[in-house]
């Protein structure tokens, strides 16, 4: 369910890459989609909190 409070403005630029990209994962880490992005750790954890908080994939 999608979170209507959600400010996708102050989102990370690969946001809506990460997500289409999680869609085809089975599980979704912060190393995976370090490596996958060419990105920084902490830039990939940071996505994957603004993914959860967005509703838009949840955590289990």
């Amino acid at each position: 369910m999608k979170n209507n409070t959600f400010d996708k403005s102050n989102c990370d630029p690969l946001f809506d890459e990460v997500v289409e990209y999680a869609r085809g994962q089975k599980r979704l880490t912060a190393s995976g989609i370090s490596d996958r992005f060419c990105i920084g750790f902490n830039r990939a954890n940071r996505i994957i909190r603004q993914i959860e908080e967005s509703g838009v994939l949840g955590s289990k």
